[in-house]
């Protein structure tokens, strides 16, 4: 619209902004609301990255040492509870459980790292997870339980320990012929890095007991 005066301009935006101006008003506060919102998120994360970061160290600190293990439980759990969005709650739960397994805690080894594979959002560390899981399993002779858990899909940089796991397994349930299928499985995806002791496991298997079937 074309106004012929000033005044008339004026007007026409002392209208406007009565119309409006509260609206307008509403949009910067919330653009300024949202701008230091973000920024106390932000800082929010770097300071819980760094709280989370600190703790983790001195849960590596007092595990090298080979200090009190109830006071490190203490301190993971404090990880576990308060910081479960980073990597260091995961990583903590994972040398807890070691060590826990090391005093011949199986109970609350499994604890740990059935905490790790629900929580963690790194896929690697519940793949480890995953596999001290199944060891502990196998060795309480649950099996099947063992089993369950590692028949997933997994990326091919671990089918080398998945499938000695899994010959283990079909040893432990006297499955003979899957166990070398298994077996050889992890020498192939060792890329020529298999270990001394999976050779060794295969070899004592020697070859199948199935018999060909005649021409």
């Amino acid at each position: 619209m074309d106004y012929e005066t000033e005044e008339q301009q004026v007007e026409a935006l002392k209208k406007w902004w009565k119309e409006n101006g509260s609206l307008v008003i509403a949009g910067v506060v919330l653009g300024a609301a949202i701008i230091v919102g973000w920024r106390f998120y932000m800082d929010y994360k770097k300071t819980h990255a760094e709280t989370a970061s600190a703790m983790y160290h001195n849960v590596t600190s007092q595990i090298t040492a080979n200090k009190n293990l109830n006071e490190i439980e203490v301190q993971v759990n404090d990880l576990m509870a308060e910081y479960s969005d980073t990597p260091y709650a995961t990583l903590s739960a994972l040398m807890l459980a070691k060590k826990q397994l090391s005093a011949g805690d199986l109970v609350k080894a499994q604890q740990q790292l059935e905490w790790v594979i629900k929580n963690t959002k790194q896929a690697e560390l519940q793949f480890i997870a995953r596999l001290r899981l199944a060891r502990i399993l196998m060795a309480s002779d649950k099996l099947d339980d063992a089993s369950k858990l590692i028949d997933i899909d997994y990326p091919e940089s671990f089918a080398a320990l998945f499938e000695e796991l899994k010959g283990d397994l079909y040893v432990a349930q006297g499955m003979l012929d899957q166990a070398r299928v298994a077996y050889d499985k992890a020498i192939l995806g060792s890329d020529g890095q298999a270990s001394k002791w999976l050779k060794l496991k295969r070899d004592d298997l020697g070859a199948s007991n199935k018999t060909e079937p005649s021409a």
